[in-house]
């Protein structure tokens, strides 16, 4: 029995790893209680009681787990010195919250990743997950759709009812909503799913419904009008081997041939009734809006958070090292965001230099960069989570930790120094 209900829990806080539009508080407490906060504990505390009195101290190191040990000093100097910057920083109150958070996840991320090694039918799990996460998420990009159709946005401060603040989506000007499912920032969302993806085949590669949530995931981040988020995915797919094996793949070629054929006709027979239908509703300006780097724009904002960030960091001696305290650039950029608490620079290897200073933003790199050259197949999803924080920043994330858990636990790379040669001599005939 507990064994099925840890099964269902560890389900459940996969599938809805990022679901902060689920708030179990239903919007009356401190924080918002996601139900990985739930369900991640939940899976912790029955594998402790299934543990008989004897085996409570004893841990079978699996091959995937030892492999894991770099990663646990890593992550583990990086806490150390992002908890180091606490009491020094110019906010230690919220610091100390923000790094309550930080380290709960990072710890729950981890922990997760060893239930999924453990399992015995690892792509039975990851499946399951995955398929029961994207139905919820498709459930909530329908409930998005009707509320936007009726008038209802999200507002920065998520004000009105609860049902319009859960449901409630962004929107790119006035001409769509950005559905992001279960999570509230469509950003967000585009990582996420870009992660399912590495999941699926990494666990899952040959199941008969992969198909199927392969087609599912990008439609779905395409929902979301997300540039991170589509950045994030194609930085996961030009990286993988198997993309460029299809791609010169001659059925492939002449499929793209054709569509492009297609979509170039297409445009040119009726260009002028889709330059109308885009001027009279606001498309090109909406988009331009959120690509350019003109002044004003989202681009020239990342810009500048970026270089008040660098700016902040390079202070003073004591910045360099140690930053201005986890969590507290809100007090550096009330000019940007006055005095919204969730302000950050955007960036997560900037955020690091100036929070955390230098020794943290070098273990942050050890756990980004070594797992390239030191284990098998990592860098499509490697390279998704570095293009991503390139605009944003996911340390808070409990799939970064998830995933950064994982990543580690693959296959070592063999060396390629050559093998020395014993000359045997043949006896004389």
């Amino acid at each position: 029995m507990l064994r099925k209900l840890q099964y269902v829990c560890l389900i459940g806080s996969i599938g809805l790893i990022g679901a902060d539009r689920i708030d179990l508080f239903a919007g009356r407490g401190p924080f918002t209680l996601t139900p990985f906060l739930v369900l991640a504990p939940l899976v912790l505390l029955i594998c402790v009681l299934r543990i008989s009195p004897g085996g409570m101290f004893r841990l079978t190191i699996t091959p995937p787990i030892r492999r894991q040990e770099p990663f646990l000093i890593a992550s583990g100097l990086f806490l150390a010195f992002s908890f180091a910057s606490v009491p020094i920083g110019l906010d230690p109150e919220r610091s100390l919250v923000a790094f309550v958070d930080l380290f709960l996840v990072a710890v729950l991320g981890y922990f997760i990743s060893l239930q999924i090694l453990k399992e015995p039918d690892q792509e039975k799990l990851i499946v399951a997950s995955i398929a029961f996460g994207l139905v919820v998420y498709s459930i909530f990009c329908v409930a998005e759709f009707i509320a936007w159709s009726h008038g209802v946005v999200m507002t920065a401060q998520r004000e009105g009812s609860w049902l319009e603040s859960t449901f409630g989506p962004g929107t790119l000007g006035l001409w769509a909503p950005t559905l992001s499912g279960t999570n509230y920032d469509s950003n967000r969302s585009g990582f996420v799913l870009t992660m399912y993806l590495a999941l699926l085949d990494r666990f899952a590669p040959k199941s008969r419904y992969a198909p199927l949530l392969r087609v599912a995931i990008p439609l779905l981040i395409g929902l979301s009008l997300s540039r991170s988020g589509t950045l994030c995915w194609l930085a996961y797919y030009l990286s993988s081997r198997s993309f460029w094996r299809r791609l010169a793949s001659r059925r492939v070629l002449i499929r793209i041939a054709a569509i492009l054929i297609v979509g170039s006709l297409v445009f040119a027979v009726y260009q002028e009734q889709i330059s109308e239908l885009a001027q009279a509703r606001e498309i090109a300006d909406a988009v331009s809006a959120k690509m350019s780097m003109d002044p004003g724009s989202s681009g020239e904002s990342h810009i500048l958070l970026i270089e008040r960030g660098l700016k902040t960091w390079l202070t003073s001696t004591k910045t360099v090292i140690t930053g201005i305290g986890y969590a507290a650039a809100p007090k550096v950029l009330e000019d940007f965001f006055g005095n919204d608490k969730r302000g950050n620079f955007h960036n997560l290897y900037v955020t690091t230099l100036a929070e955390m200073g230098l020794p943290a933003f070098l273990a942050l790199l050890f756990l980004l960069i070594y797992p390239i050259f030191g284990r098998n197949g990592v860098v499509p999803c490697i390279a998704a989570i570095i293009v991503f924080n390139v605009s944003y920043q996911t340390e808070t994330e409990p799939m970064l930790w998830l995933m950064l858990a994982l990543l580690w636990s693959y296959d070592r790379r063999k060396s390629r120094r050559p093998q020395s040669v014993a000359l045997v001599q043949q006896p004389a005939g």
